[in-house]
Order: structure tokens, then sequence, then C-alpha cells
């Protein structure tokens, strides 16, 4: 009887093993697949906001560039407007 009761006990035993291990694969892959997913996740965030500052350095070296230019375009009015000044003046003494 006791004999029985112990080969019983390691049958039992062996097969909540089994089935503890193979309840636990499926829980496993399902918790690493979510790991995966969020880690890609945090990279695509991660990599959409490098883009996001890289597109607005840019926005602002083209504000910048643009401003320069203008800066420049008033700067050759003004030589413009000088160089005019010097030809009248010169001109006026001239005659």
């Amino acid at each position: 009887m006791m004999t029985t009761r112990l080969i019983w006990l390691i049958v039992l035993s062996f097969s909540f093993a089994f089935i503890v291990t193979a309840a636990a694969g499926p829980v496993v892959s399902v918790v690493a697949s979510a790991g995966v997913l969020i880690y890609a996740r945090a990279v695509t965030r991660r990599d959409a906001a490098c883009r996001a500052e890289a597109a607005e350095a840019e926005a602002a070296e083209a504000e910048t560039e643009a401003r320069a230019a203008s800066a420049e375009a008033v700067v050759a009015e003004a030589e413009a407007v000088i160089a005019a000044a010097r030809l009248r003046l010169l001109g006026g003494a001239a005659s």
C-alpha cells in the first residue's frame, strides 16, 4: 500500500511538473514578445524624436540663412544709395 502511494505521488509530481512546464512555455513566449514590442516602440519613438529635432534644427538654420540674405540685400541697397549720392555730389561738383 505504501509503495503504491509513493508511485502515485511520483507519477503525479512528474505530471504536475510537465503541466507547469508546458504552461510556462507560452507564458514566457508572450512576455518575451511583449518585451520585444515595447522595446521596438521605444526605439521608434526615439528615432521620431531625433528626426523632429533634426527638422527643427534645419528649419532654424534656414531661417538664419534667410535673415542673413535679407541683411545682405539691405546692405547692398544702402551701398547703392551711397554710390548714387557720391555720384551726384561728384557730378554736381564737376559741373
